[in-house]
């Protein structure tokens, strides 16, 4: 058996909210025993199994409560190798971007999991395709869910998108929540903007009945809305990603007035590479939440680094709890006899500055070094996954509109570093019969093209917000049934990117006058097979070219990205055409 022992550590104790100094004894994959300094005699081990951590901090291992991988454009092995080197030893994660493409992409993940130096667990997707107003390029059934249920790697069901259906009871939606509630798993809920009945419907999954059977929500975008749901007894996951800083809305309101935080917890949702690599994974997260507390509290930095620890350890720890007493495993998310020995040990409280990572008992990375590496991964059989059926010719982007004279229009506006966008109405004039781009007045094209099955399906609207003068930018990610999303103020350039991108199997791409720069992403269309700072580095320039077309938007490929995604209010666009969230049905782009 693995023995550690770990002597002189200042023991941050998330759970009581207090530090002290230990000595404490690893066996195996669990905390075994912790006695005061110098209090804890073990006999028969050898030099290598004894670490003096020399007074620096001892810490439960850092948990991500919600993750879609796909997000960094990293396979799970690559963002493991990242991420565990920033202190975190546990990730909770939701596939249903690759399952969209082709739904083996599930037992994918799963069987990737064994191959991570940290914790990856994996959410069965519950809804895809999302809705029924896009065309995915695979469908998760009943069965599916199920069969797939039965791993020890599935902690349970992943964010039930489908709210009106679980709340209204049509399809199948609430059946796939007592599948997974019933044997004992957890169910994840995506709730944007829900409140009052609706909620307490939601969550009870239409029973009513005060079991709480939808146990999370990571959608929250302000503090009234956490706050209600928190006291609805819903565990809120505050966001604090690259296309959601969620954190920094709700965070304050909730210290300010000293809610209770017990049902609060981090996590990142969607990160990419590059934030990943500079800025760091859970432990930047959680150094904005001592800010935020500092800012707002008058706890000090000891107390306020305890307080935030506990978000991203302790709480999560206690709601995946009842996915580990499931399995009879040992829990997460403190440090105390039992408990498993994933732990991270910081230099000081001040820069928090991970030295060391311990996953399972075992040291895993050390000076952000991961120690053991697995071998190259085999995912041919994910590449080449763009097949769109056609070349596509500038004409085909043409908005055909009878007479002339200024039309109403149904335009999707982006609000800036957020999901959501608002549905405008515009007069916009016919030119030639067209409805052509306007630059100079922020409107361009956006067309979204099914890109699985090469049905010929593709939608083209208009887009106002994403600031682009010049040419056109595209990418294979497009929450969530990914199709190829292109935008754009020059036809040429539209039909280029997706060419592009689908000879290439995918990717992002950015277009002036015929000359790209590309940032690929061979994997499913998703991942690359690079390392993450060879992804972030490329990511990079692509995101500088998009700027060079006159975009303001940090990452317009991430916002490009979520236009497609029609559980996210108000206006989006798939490749069957505009959608109203609010009333879940299409829309005329012209209306009259």
């Amino acid at each position: 058996m693995n023995r550690l022992f770990l002597r002189n550590a200042k023991v941050l104790d998330v759970e009581r909210l207090e530090i002290y100094e230990a000595d404490v004894l690893l066996e195996g994959e669990i905390i075994r025993r912790m006695a005061p300094e110098g209090e804890l005699k073990v006999e028969g081990l050898k030099k290598n199994q004894v670490v003096d951590l020399q007074g620096k901090f001892l810490a439960p291992g850092l948990i991500d409560a919600h993750l879609h991988i796909e997000s960094s454009m990293l396979t799970p092995v690559e963002f493991a190798y990242a991420a565990i080197v920033h202190g975190t030893t546990a990730i909770f994660v939701d596939p249903h971007e690759i399952a969209n493409v082709r739904k083996e992409g599930i037992q994918l993940f799963i069987d990737l999991a064994e191959k991570v130096p940290l914790d990856l667990y994996v959410g069965i997707p519950s809804c895809v395709p999302a809705t029924s107003l896009e065309d995915a390029g695979d469908t998760v059934t009943l069965a599916d869910i199920k069969r797939l249920l039965e791993n020890p790697r599935a902690y349970g069901l992943a964010e039930m998108m489908n709210f009106p259906g679980i709340i209204h009871g049509f399809g199948d939606a609430r059946d796939r929540v007592n599948l997974a509630f019933d044997r004992g798993k957890l169910v994840d809920g995506h709730a944007p903007m829900i409140s009052g009945q609706d909620l307490v419907t939601y969550i009870t999954n239409g029973k009513n009945d005060g079991v709480i059977r939808i146990m999370s929500d990571h959608e929250s975008t302000s503090y009234e809305e956490a706050l209600e749901k928190s006291k609805a007894g819903v565990y809120v996951a505050l966001r604090y990603g690259s296309a959601s800083k969620d954190l920094e809305k709700i965070l304050p309101g909730l210290i300010r007035n000293r809610d209770s935080l017990e049902r609060v917890m981090l996590c990142s949702d969607d990160l990419e590479a590059r934030e990943l690599v500079t800025d760091g994974h859970l432990d930047r997260t959680v150094k904005r939440a001592r800010e935020l507390i500092l800012a707002n509290s008058r706890l000090n930095l000891e107390q306020a680094t305890l307080a935030s620890l506990r978000l991203a350890t302790y709480n999560p720890g206690k709601y995946f709890s009842r996915f580990f007493k499931l399995l009879h495993a040992t829990p997460i998310g403190a440090i105390r006899p039992g408990y498993r020995a994933n732990l991270v040990v910081f230099k000081d409280l001040k820069d928090l500055q991970v030295e060391l990572v311990l996953v399972r008992g075992r040291i895993a990375a050390k000076a952000g070094k991961v120690l053991a590496k697995g071998k190259k991964l085999a995912l041919k059989t994910w590449l080449h996954t763009v097949n769109i059926g056609k070349v596509f010719q500038p004409e085909d982007f043409a908005i055909k509109a009878e007479g002339e004279g200024l039309r109403k229009v149904n335009v999707i506006e982006v609000i800036p570093n957020s999901v959501l966008t608002k549905k405008l109405a515009l007069e916009v004039p016919v030119t030639g019969g067209e409805l052509k781009a306007d630059p100079k007045n922020d409107l361009a094209k956006i067309a979204v093209i099914e890109r699985h099955h090469a049905t010929g399906k593709f939608s083209v609207g208009l887009v106002k917000g994403l600031g682009i003068r010049k040419g056109a930018v595209a990418c294979t990610v497009g929450h969530d049934s990914h199709n190829l999303m292109v935008a754009g103020v020059d036809d040429q350039a539209l039909a280029d990117c997706v060419n592009k991108l689908a000879k290439t199997g995918g990717g992002m791409i950015a277009v002036h006058k015929g000359k790209a720069v590309f940032h690929s992403l061979e994997v499913a269309g998703l991942m690359s097979l690079k390392s993450a700072k060879q992804v972030a580095n490329s990511y990079q320039k692509v995101k500088l070219a998009a700027k060079k077309l006159g975009t303001p938007l940090d990452n317009i490929f991430m916002t490009l990205s979520f236009l497609a995604l029609p559980v996210i209010p108000e206006l989006k666009i798939t490749d069957r055409g505009l959608v109203d969230v609010n009333q879940f049905k299409f829309i005329e782009l012209i209306e009259g």
